[in-house]
C-alpha cells in the first residue's frame, strides 16, 4: 500500500511506515488510512504482529497537523478520523493483535500518543519526545492526558504535559516507557527481533493475553479472576476452545516444535 501510510508484509509480520513529509503529521485522512490498515491487520488471520515506524530519521511523527487544524477550524475537532480515532490507533479498542512502535525520530504530540497506544516501544538513541499541546491552545486528548499519567509518576507526567519540555529517550527508558534504545541503523532489526517470537507464538493466546489485560485492568485482581471464570472475555474463550490450546502440550510431549494454526 502506498500514500501517507505504506505497508509491507513479511510472512506473518506487517511493517507499517508513516510517510507524510515533512513531519509525518496526522490529519483526518492520514488517521483514517492508518486505522483502516490496522483494521485489516486485525482481521487477517495470516498476520501475527505489526511494527509502526516513520519515514526518514528526523520524525517518527510530528503529531497533529496544525495546518489541517487551522484550515478546518472547529470542524477539525469533529472530523471523521476513522476506525481507530485520531492517529489511527489511539481509540482502536478491538485491536487485540500486538503492535510494536519503532521510533525513528522526534516523537511529538500525537506521535507520542501512537507509541503509548502500542504494546512494545523501541527507539533510536537520538529520539526526543514532546507534548506541546497546551502551548498551541488545546490538550493532548488523543491519549496523552489519559495515558501518560498512567505510565509515569503523576507529577512527572504533569510536568511534561503542562510545561511542554522536551524529553530525551534515556529518561523514558529509565521509566520503562521505552523497551529498548538502539542506534538508528539497528532500529528495525531490534523491532523485528522482538516481533519474531510473537510471530512464532500461538496467535489466539497472544490476542487473549492482550484482551484479558485490557478487559480486567480496571478491576481488583479477585474480580478480574471472576470475570475470566465467568467466561466474559471472548478472546480468552476462543483460545480455550481452539485446536491450538492443546498443541503446545502435545508438541512438548512428542519432542517437536508446536504448529499453531490460529484456530
Amino acid at each position: 500500500m502506498s500514500g501517507p501510510i505504506r505497508t509491507e508484509g513479511k510472512e506473518s509480520l506487517l511493517e507499517i511506515t508513516i510517510d507524510r513529509p515533512k513531519a509525518n503529521a496526522f490529519d483526518a485522512a492520514t488517521s483514517k488510512a492508518l486505522g483502516l490498515v490496522l483494521q485489516d491487520y486485525q482481521n487477517d488471520p495470516g498476520l501475527r504482529c505489526a511494527i509502526i515506524t516513520g519515514a526518514g530519521d528526523k520524525f517518527f511523527s510530528g503529531g497533529y497537523d496544525l495546518k489541517f487544524a487551522a484550515r478546518e477550524g472547529r470542524a477539525a475537532d469533529d472530523a471523521d478520523y476513522g476506525p481507530g480515532g485520531f492517529a489511527g490507533i489511539t481509540e482502536m479498542w478491538n485491536l487485540t493483535k500486538p503492535v510494536i512502535a519503532a521510533l525513528n525520530g522526534m516523537t511529538i504530540g500525537g506521535g507520542w500518543e501512537i507509541a503509548m497506544a502500542s504494546d512494545i516501544v523501541v527507539a533510536a538513541d537520538h529520539v526526543r519526545f514532546w507534548m506541546p499541546e497546551v502551548q498551541r491552545g488545546f490538550i493532548a486528548d488523543g491519549g496523552g492526558v489519559l495515558r501518560l499519567p498512567r505510565l509515569l509518576p503523576y507529577n512527572v507526567a504533569m510536568e511534561i504535559l503542562l510545561t511542554c519540555r522536551w524529553v530525551d529517550v534515556a529518561e523514558m527508558a529509565a521509566y520503562g516507557v521505552v523497551n529498548a534504545v538502539v542506534s538508528k541503523d539497528q532500529l528495525m532489526n531490534k523491532a523485528r527481533e522482538l516481533a519474531a517470537p510473537i510471530c512464532k507464538a500461538a496467535p489466539l493466546a497472544v490476542q487473549a493475553t492482550k484482551a484479558t489485560f485490557h478487559g480486567t485492568s480496571h478491576l481488583p485482581v479477585r474480580d478480574a479472576y471472576a470475570k475470566i471464570r465467568r467466561k466474559e472475555i471472548p478472546e480468552h474463550n476462543r483460545m480455550s476452545a481452539s485446536e491450538d490450546f492443546l498443541e503446545g502440550a502435545r508438541a512438548f510431549a512428542e519432542g517437536r516444535d508446536p504448529v499453531f494454526k490460529g484456530r
